[in-house]
């Protein structure tokens, strides 16, 4: 995490620099630039990640910095979240906690009403060269890639009832079942970056995957499960800490770029 906001706090120093230059015609020559960005992410499972969950989406933040060269360098962060699990509540949560019915009962007896998701983050630094296109230098195609940190888990929520509390899943119980894992991740990303003459009007869309490979971040596993042949109740117990996962994320990325150059004055479009 410290490794994340060293870059991050280098390119905001960065940006306020940028900001206080004169300002140039992005119309007509290329600028070099810094901007926070806004991102929104859809995104599909593919391999490992498909097994366990199904679509997600990602919001998240960057600070670019564009050189006069149409070099880009980024580092970002991006929350994680979906709400389809795969597998019923006794997959999930094991037959040691469930009812037959795949039911989890609070301190009242009665049955909870759990919502289960997915949640996860992505930390990364990139590299990235824009190759001009209209309407401006600064403006146009771009590819990027770049490597960080991603990891992903099952989020349980239940409704704060002080009677009806699922014991066995409150507070750092929870993380016995949520199956937490993460890893180094790569990412690469294709898309189309605007640049306009003021500050409202930038954007980008662009497509992209990231890969991560992960390991289990939970040293035991709760749940329990019957054994076919004996009935006896066994534990998952601790995980296999050389066991690896492969994590892969596919889908569109939609950006709102903020820059940090000046507006032009109104006389220089005019003239």
């Amino acid at each position: 995490m410290r490794k994340f906001f060293i870059p991050l706090f280098f390119l905001s120093a960065l940006s306020l620099h940028l900001s206080a230059q004169a300002p140039k015609d992005i119309m007509k020559e290329p600028i070099s630039v810094a901007m926070f960005q806004a991102t929104y992410a859809f995104q599909l499972p593919a391999f490992d990640t498909y097994k366990s969950f199904g679509v997600n989406h990602t919001v998240g933040g960057s600070i670019i910095y564009k050189t006069a060269s149409n070099w880009l360098f980024t580092v970002n962060g991006n929350y994680i979240f979906g709400n389809k699990v795969k597998g019923d509540r006794t997959e999930i949560y094991g037959e040691g906690i469930t009812t037959s019915d795949g039911e989890i009962t609070g301190g009242e007896g009665t049955y909870v009403l759990l919502n289960i998701n997915e949640r996860g983050m992505h930390f990364q630094g990139e590299v990235g060269k824009l190759f001009p296109i209209a309407p401006n230098p600064n403006s146009g195609i771009f590819v990027q890639g770049g490597a960080g940190f991603l990891f992903n888990r099952i989020r349980t929520d239940y409704s704060q009832d002080m009677y009806n509390t699922p014991y066995v899943l409150d507070g750092d119980y929870e993380y016995g079942y949520d199956r937490m894992r993460g890893g180094p991740a790569f990412h690469l990303e294709l898309g189309y970056l605007y640049m306009g003459n003021t500050r409202t009007a930038n954007f980008s869309v662009s497509i992209e995957m990231t890969y991560a490979r992960t390991r289990d971040l939970r040293k035991y596993d709760f749940r329990v499960f019957a054994d076919p042949e004996t009935g006896q109740m066994l534990p998952v117990g601790f995980n296999d800490p050389h066991k690896r996962y492969n994590d892969f994320y596919y889908g569109i990325r939609l950006s709102w770029n903020i820059p940090t150059y000046q507006r032009q004055p109104e006389e220089f479009y005019y003239n």
